[in-house]
This record gives structure tokens, C-alpha cells and sequence, in this order.
């Protein structure tokens, strides 16, 4: 909004968002608001709001009780994360609205191809929302086998018409991304899935990593291992969050895939991309976990969970299916009740986790940027692995030593360069880093020198460590002041 620019530094365009929507949207509505706090907020409260609306509508028609539908919208609202995230200046509630939206719009057969697009456009919030794609074009093929007659030519009307629009999309989102920084992907996508990760084992990868290492094991283990512990997270995940009804799911999911009513079709994607999403997700990020962010990666799984489990009531009669809590016998609205006891109770568990995340960044990361603020040479370059509120706050330029918004350092990593020998050449007026997170870097006191500052934290949630350090290094062809 400030220059008209994509960009982390000043005058530098930049693919380093995975969500170059989502800025986009905010600045529209810190036009009007004129605070980014604020506008942050505005955006996620209205689209977390429009989720549980959303998922209020899609029980509704898929149930045709007002009690059912009111019971999943309320749940949608004060289940974790959706509050959390409301107010946690992420793209997270803005898709899975837009996901909701578009599950509402699967369900109608006149409209399914405009739901396709929907989803298509989450690419823009989080480029994983790619393995939809699969995923509808497997509830197209059940559905034309279920079909009496025609079914090879009636799946293939369809999924080429699904095809096309999601190409459409990923062409423009590739095209997007080269004009940034001549990358067809975004440069999180190889710092995250292809370069060597900093505190990421290289038994850990995900499948892109693994096969540019080539090594068998590894491959084995990116390709059938890690995404069976990827829907196993997921799964203790939403567990955690929805414990009075995760005893139901598994006759909620056999009710879902029988259905062959008029709604059957967005019931399918649902289950479909309950189990689906987390599971295709793995081969990419094998250490994605479900709770991690307060689960930004995963925010619409919950609402998936909630459609399912209540959506299935009329056919399952109960809301748990499990006799040791003797739920058998019990009113729907003691169920009910109980339901809204447990997520008030994570909400309160979650939200004193996210408010010490708060205050963790408040400890640690903000201090340091006021430090930097202080400063002589404020154009001079800085470097530093955690980039967020350094940058923005300090207003310096950045070099982020992971690869986020640095495509040139990916590049040199996965070329099986030196992180010291890239600091060299760009010779940053200070280096900031978790020391554990480069045991051999910060040994270095020949090049950074001893520490100039060092900033602890106690109780870190959300930081990458309990301690960040701040060098002033002595470049052989500078003198930094």
C-alpha cells in the first residue's frame, strides 16, 4: 500500500508471500480504517464470522434442522482457532472462508464449476490448496461411478471443465510470482520444501527435498511415512479440539460417503478433504503439524470437522457413538451443552497460549527492532532468521538468512553453499540469529565478534528460541561502526 509495491524491502519486489493475496486485501481495507492493526483485525473478524455463517447455511441445507445449523455455526465461533485467528494478522481466516464458500457452492450442481474457481482462488491464501484439485476431480470420478449409465464420459464433461479453471489459476499464480523475482513459485515454497532446512534433519523432508537428495531412505520415508504422520497430527489436532465429538466421526464419515442425496456431492468433498488435505499437504512439509501456528496451515479443518460430525446427527441419531461416555440416552441439548463447555474450555487454554505468543514477540523480537531503530546508517543491510516484526518495525533493509524473501541465498544453499560465505558477499551491518539454531556460525567470533546484544525470553511459545543475538561483524573489505 505504501509504494504501490510487493516487496519486504523497500524497492525490491519480492515472491516471498505464499499469500500475495491476502496483503492485498489488507490494504484495501487499511484505505479505509488508515490502521494496519485495525485492519487486520476488521478482516479477520468479518471472514471468521463469515465462516460460521457459511457453515451455519451448509447444515442447514444439508440437515434442513435450524437447531443443527445454529448449533454448528455457534461451535465455528468459538471452537479453536477461528477466534485466535481472527486476531492473529493472518491470511488463515480469509481461506477458510473462501474454502466454506466454495463447499456451499459444491453442493449445488449449477454451480459447482464457480466453486471451483472459489477453492481455485484459495491459491492465493496458501498455495496448498493445490491437492483440491485431485481431491474434486476423485468426488467427480465416485460420483460418475455411482451414476447409472454413461459414467466414463459424464466424469470426463466435468473434470476437464475443473481442470481448466484451476489452470487458469495456477498459470496466473505462476506468472505472478516470475514477474516478482523470475521464480515460477514462491521463494517460501523452496526454502520450506527443497533447501536444506537450518533445524530440520535431512531424514525429516518432505518429497521435494528428498528426491533432490536422491537418497532411498529418505524418499521412502518423505513418501509414505511422513504424510501418514502428517494426517496422524491433524487427527490428535482436531481431537484436542473437539473432543466431545471426535468419538462420532468414525460413523459420521461411513454416513457422509452412503449419502446419495442431493447434497451428497459437497458432503463427499468435505470428508474428502478432511483426511485428504492434511495427507497430500505431507509429502510436501513433512513437519506441518496441526496445532503448529494455532494452526494457520490447517485453519478450515476445523470447520470440515463441525459440518461432518453434526451434519451426519439425522442419520447417526447421536452425537457420540461411544457407550463409556453414555451419551446414548442423553438430550441432544446436554450434547449440545457439553459441545460448547469443551470449546470454551480450548478456547481459553489456546487463547492464554496465544496471548503469551504475544507477549513473546513483544520480548524479544520488537525490542530488537527498536534497538536497530536506534542505530546509526539506517540503510544499512541487516541479517537476521526471523524477519516479521524486525523488519517491519525497524523499517530496515532485511537479508533473511532462511530464504523466505531471499531467493539468491535458496539458491546458494541448495548449491551446497555456506551461509557464511553468502553473509560475506553482502557483508549485513549486523547479524541476528538463534544461536542454536547455527552452532557453527555464532562460534565464529573471529568474523561476528562477540555479542553485541542478547535478548532472552522466559515461557517462549512461538519463538524459534529462547534467545536471539544480535553481532556486529568486521567484513574484511568494511568497518561497520
Amino acid at each position: 500500500y505504501e509504494d504501490g509495491q510487493m516487496a519486504f524491502n523497500r524497492g525490491i519486489p519480492s515472491s516471498g508471500s505464499t499469500a500475495p493475496l491476502y496483503p492485498v486485501l489488507l490494504a484495501g481495507v487499511y484505505a479505509v480504517v488508515r490502521n494496519w492493526f485495525a485492519a487486520s483485525y476488521l478482516l479477520g473478524g468479518l471472514c471468521s464470522l463469515g465462516t460460521a455463517l457459511v457453515v451455519y447455511r451448509i447444515l442447514q441445507m444439508w440437515t434442513g434442522r435450524q437447531d443443527l445449523a445454529r448449533w454448528g455455526g455457534l461451535l465455528t465461533v468459538i471452537m479453536s482457532p477461528s477466534v485466535i485467528q481472527a486476531y492473529g494478522g493472518m491470511e488463515a481466516p480469509v481461506y477458510s472462508f473462501l474454502f466454506l464458500l466454495g463447499l456451499l457452492l459444491y453442493g449445488q450442481p449449477r454451480r459447482r464449476l464457480l466453486a471451483s474457481a472459489v477453492m481455485a482462488a484459495c491459491i492465493w491464501l496458501r498455495p496448498e490448496f493445490l491437492v483440491m484439485l485431485p481431491l474434486i476431480c476423485l468426488e467427480r470420478a465416485v460420483a460418475a461411478y455411482r451414476a447409472p449409465d454413461r459414467r466414463f464420459v459424464s466424469f470426463l464433461s466435468e473434470a476437464w471443465l475443473h481442470a481448466a479453471v484451476w489452470g487458469l489459476v495456477v498459470l496466473a499464480y505462476a506468472a505472478y510470482h516470475y514477474n516478482q523475482d523470475g521464480h515460477l513459485v514462491p521463494s517460501t515454497f523452496a526454502a520450506k520444501a527443497v533447501a536444506p532446512g537450518v533445524i530440520r534433519p535431512p531424514w525429516f523432508d518432505g518429497l521435494p527435498a528428498a528426491l533432490k537428495r536422491g537418497n532411498p531412505l529418505f524418499i521412502f520415508l518423505a513418501a509414505v511415512v511422513w504424510p501418514m504422520l502428517a494426517i496422524l497430527l491433524a487427527g490428535i489436532g482436531l481431537g484436542a479440539n473437539c473432543m466431545p465429538m471426535a468419538f462420532g466421526l468414525r460413523e459420521s464419515l461411513a454416513a457422509t460417503w452412503r449419502d446419495q442425496g442431493p447434497m451428497a456431492s459437497g458432503r463427499r468433498l468435505a470428508l474428502l478433504s478432511l483426511i485428504g488435505y492434511p495427507l497430500l499437504r505431507g509429502f510436501v512439509d513433512s513437519g506441518g503439524m496441526i496445532l503448529f501456528q494455532f494452526q494457520r496451515y490447517f485453519a478450515h479443518l476445523t470447520p470440515l470437522f463441525i459440518l461432518i460430525v453434526i451434519g451426519s446427527l439425522p442419520a447417526t441419531k447421536v452425537l457420540l457413538q461411544r457407550g463409556f461416555w453414555d451419551w446414548h440416552n442423553m438430550p441432544l441439548r446436554r450434547q449440545r451443552r457439553r459441545t460448547y463447555a469443551w470449546a470454551s474450555l480450548c478456547f481459553v487454554g489456546m487463547g492464554t497460549l496465544a496471548v503469551i505468543s504475544v507477549w513473546n514477540i513483544q520480548s524479544m523480537q520488537v525490542p530488537i527492532a527498536h534497538w536497530l531503530q536506534e542505530q546509526p546508517k539506517q540503510d544499512r543491510l541487516v541479517a537476521t532468521n526471523d524477519i516479521g516484526a524486525i523488519g517491519f518495525i525497524s523499517r530496515r533493509p532485511v537479508l533473511d538468512t532462511i530464504g523466505l524473501v531471499e531467493p539468491e541465498i535458496v539458491e546458494h544453499l541448495m548449491s551446497d553453499g555456506d551461509l557464511l560465505d553468502y553473509l560475506r558477499r553482502r557483508e549485513p551491518a549486523y547479524v541476528i540469529i538463534f544461536p542454536k539454531w547455527y552452532e557453527e556460525l555464532s562460534k565464529r567470533t573471529d568474523v561476528l565478534g562477540i555479542p553485541v546484544e542478547t535478548f532472552p525470553i522466559n515461557y517462549n511459545v512461538v519463538c524459534g528460541d529462547s534467545e536471539m543475538v544480535i553481532y556486529r561483524p568486521q567484513w574484511p573489505a568494511a568497518t561497520i561502526e
